[in-house]
Parts: structure tokens; C-alpha cells; sequence
């Protein structure tokens, strides 16, 4: 979501530096999503600023969820590797390491 923040607090526009060219534009209370902006037939979808920071808010949520969820099953399956391969996978999501899972 750190790369939206421009976006979802003002005007702004982000891309994503790989091909396809994505991009996100805020245009007053709306923010548009372009897969390729670099085609004039790309699929785009219009939502208001807010129902898109809602739903990347879920989003993080779910993926915060998960790697709880992941970090207890390293614990138990890996125990010698739990450490190390619940902050990859937290890098990976962009998330926080949750740390050690409780018992």
C-alpha cells in the first residue's frame, strides 16, 4: 500500500516499473487502475478513493492473517527454520514480521 499512498491521499499517480505497464491515477474523489497503460485497450477499473482503501485494507488484513497462520506452522513443521522463513515471506508480502508465535 506504500506505493499507493500519493494516491490515496491527494492527486498522484503511481506505476509499477515492469511490463505490463500498470498504473493508478487519482482523479478528484476517484481512482482509476490501468493493467497496461502503455495499450489504448487495456481493461481499467474506476472505484471511489475511499472503497479502494478499504479494500487494500482487507487486503493487508488477509495477508497479515496469513502469514500468522504461516509463522505457526513454520514453528511446529520447521522449528530450526521458522525464524528466518517467516521474515522472507513477510519481506516478500511487505508486512511486518509478527515475531515469534505464541504457544
Amino acid at each position: 500500500m506504500i506505493v499507493l499512498q500519493p494516491v490515496l491521499h491527494g492527486d498522484g499517480r503511481a506505476s509499477f516499473g515492469h511490463d505490463p505497464s500498470p498504473l493508478v491515477e487519482r482523479h478528484g474523489d476517484a481512482v482509476r487502475l490501468t493493467a497496461d497503460a502503455a495499450r489504448d485497450d487495456s481493461p481499467v477499473i474506476e472505484l471511489a478513493a475511499g472503497e479502494l482503501r478499504r479494500l487494500l485494507t482487507g487486503a493487508e488484513r488477509d495477508l497479515t492473517e496469513f502469514l500468522a497462520l504461516a509463522a505457526a506452522w513454520a514453528a511446529r513443521r520447521l522449528p530450526g527454520h521458522a525464524a528466518p522463513m517467516t521474515s522472507a515471506l513477510a519481506r516478500a508480502l511487505v508486512l511486518h514480521d509478527p515475531g515469534p508465535p505464541c504457544a
